[in-house]
């Protein structure tokens, strides 16, 4: 058993019993990805997930409820956004979860959306989502703060069928300006409803069109380029043949 201490009570938690493995605290405008992505993936491969607007129990004091859902729940992955910041709950739920084990290892911050973290927050190493390169590793450094076994290779086994979390999906919604091509249907949708017979990802065909006509007029000009040269040659050729060298 072990004492942890959240706001000004003492509480005792049992770090080897709990009813959930992971409690996902997100903004509502945030929930859907939340749901389709976040939810779905860790669910298949076996992890209880706790998410407020499905899990919570109807009759009990919301403060109550979040608070239940922190401590019953191995981790806390907190999604970070503007919204987020600006959610009393929010914040009540992000503190409620660093309350637990205020050293760290019950809180995973996770930067959903580019947003600046509260200092308090910062005092553990967060997954940034905002960033490309940091995406490419998202399902890698997620299970691995959820402290699954083998998270590596079901980390494989994910970003198959949600290829970087699918976290362009939520970024193209919600800040259109760092992803400012959306495709008409996400890689994401796509590899999730057929992951093993779905063929290339959409291509942009007026992009191929141009390049080959690109091409086209290349090649036109070059062997336009090369009639004239021959010409030239020839009239060349025939010119000495009639009226000799003028320099000789």
């Amino acid at each position: 058993m072990n004492v942890c201490y959240c706001g000004t009570v003492l509480i005792k938690c049992d770090d080897s019993e709990h009813e959930w493995d992971v409690f996902i605290s997100c903004h509502p405008k945030q929930l859907p990805y939340v749901v389709d992505v976040l939810t779905k993936a860790l669910e298949n491969i076996g992890q209880k997930v706790y998410l407020y607007e499905r899990d919570s129990e109807p009759g009990t004091a919301i403060a109550d409820n979040i608070f239940n859902a922190a401590m019953s729940s191995r981790k806390t992955a907190v999604c970070f956004s503007e919204d987020y910041l600006h959610s009393e709950w929010n914040l009540y739920e992000a503190m409620v979860a660093q309350g637990v084990k205020p050293s760290g290892g019950r809180m995973v911050p996770i930067q959903l959306l580019p947003c600046q973290i509260p200092q308090k927050y910062q005092l553990v190493c967060q997954l940034n989502c905002t960033d490309r390169l940091h995406r490419r590793f998202f399902w890698r450094k997620l299970l691995g703060a959820l402290d699954i076994p083998d998270s590596s290779d079901i980390a494989d086994q994910l970003n198959v069928v949600y290829p970087d979390g699918c976290l362009d999906m939520i970024l193209r919604t919600h800040m259109p300006d760092i992803i400012p091509n959306p495709l008409p249907r996400s890689e994401c949708e796509a590899l999730r409803q057929n992951p093993r017979d779905n063929g290339p990802l959409p291509v942009d065909h007026q992009e191929q069109m141009a390049h080959l006509l690109a091409a086209v007029v290349f090649a036109i000009i070059v062997l336009l380029n090369t009639i004239c040269t021959t010409m030239a040659v020839l009239d060349a050729e025939h010119y000495l043949h009639n009226y000799g060298c003028p320099w000789c």
